[in-house]
């Protein structure tokens, strides 16, 4: 692990140095579990490709990941094989739709080396090696506030946090928000309200986190929609299938895309 971690801080002294100055890379986390924000993302992604946008997902939530699950797939070579410096970033996505790749994560076995700053920054020049490929890339990331977590989003161009209406998420958001803020200075953070019984409720979750966002850390939050309740999501999720690939014209599938304007950066 030693050696491995040497190398990799010799790396990214040399990709740093040749990264692409892109701004398509939007990396969405949540203050805790539960939110709905893997769901969020990869809906996010397939509609984006489906206008023919060429996408690449990759899942960051470390030793949590669960895109390939959501999507009932498998892969030998995930993200913690290139982290431990056994494969190029660039053999890893995979093509799961036209114009969707993804890099898959772990789940439950990764162990990082130190230096995980070093790591990550190896890991962000790295992907923005291969920004002139691909149209968006999203990065879904671990929920919680954590040191590693706050830094790896710190990394992306935009920020996309995703509460649910219940006062707990929002108060975890506003957690998420003031710790952010503090360690990276005012950036701004767009929230996608999930799981709400209407609209209504969705704007009322985020004026009441913006207000306190305002009051308290004098910093205005972006708002980018509302996403409805639905049985058939979670019916999605246990037949391991893209919701809005099987439910295309629905309620929740529209609100998803009316986001994608206002999300990208």
């Amino acid at each position: 692990m030693i050696g491995q971690a040497k190398r990799l801080i010799e790396l990214v002294k040399i990709e740093t140095q040749s990264s692409n100055a892109i701004k398509n890379m939007v990396a969405v986390t949540s203050g805790k579990g539960g939110t709905g924000k893997s769901f969020f993302i990869l809906n996010y992604a397939y509609q984006l490709s489906s206008m023919g946008e060429r996408v690449l997902l990759i899942d960051l939530d470390h030793n949590l990941a669960n895109i390939d699950v959501m999507l009932n797939l498998t892969s030998e070579n995930t993200i913690g094989g290139f982290l431990l410096n056994k494969v190029l970033l660039k053999e890893l996505p995979t093509e799961v739709r036209p114009n969707l790749d993804v890099i898959f994560g772990d789940s439950g076995k990764l162990q990082l080396p130190e230096k995980r700053k070093e790591i990550i920054d190896y890991l962000f020049s790295s992907i923005r090696k291969m920004g002139n490929e691909y149209d968006q890339i999203l990065i879904d990331t671990g929920a919680g506030v954590h040191a590693d977590g706050l830094y790896l989003l710190s990394k992306a161009d935009s920020v996309a946090l995703i509460i649910n209406p219940d006062p707990t998420s929002v108060m975890d958001g506003y957690a998420f928000t003031k710790l952010f803020l503090k360690e990276y200075g005012k950036r701004e953070i767009k929230v996608v309200v999930n799981k709400c019984d209407n609209e209504a409720e969705g704007k009322t979750a985020f004026d009441n986190l913006n207000n306190a966002t305002t009051h308290f850390l004098k910093t205005e939050l972006k708002y980018l929609g509302t996403i409805n309740y639905d049985n058939d999501v979670y019916k999605s999720i246990k037949e391991q299938r893209i919701f809005s690939e099987e439910y295309s014209e629905s309620e929740v599938s529209n609100q998803i895309k009316s986001i994608i304007s206002s999300i990208k950066p």
